[in-house]
């Protein structure tokens, strides 16, 4: 064992600091990379699950028919006026 506790090369206590500095920055790093991994599953968890994605699709289409629909009926109303012109 050495000054810090830990077994390295450390001699002085300033350097024990730096050691115990970088050794959490080491933790905190590794941390932060195993949070984003688990947000990351549980967002494709709710991503791909095939109910929600069945519940996107249909609101696409559905929006996508009201629009056909309402391009239609003005283009029947335009039709129309243009005709008793």
């Amino acid at each position: 064992m050495t000054l810090c506790g830990w077994p390295t090369e450390c001699t002085e206590i300033s350097c024990c600091e730096s050691y115990i500095f970088r050794l959490y920055l080491l933790i905190f790093t590794f941390a932060v990379v195993i949070i984003a991994v688990v947000v990351s599953a549980l967002w494709m968890l709710f991503e791909f699950r095939p109910n929600y994605r069945n519940r996107l699709r249909r609101q696409d289409t559905e929006e996508q028919h009201r629009i056909d629909e309402r391009s239609f009926e003005e283009t029947k109303y335009l039709r129309r006026f243009s005709e008793l012109k």
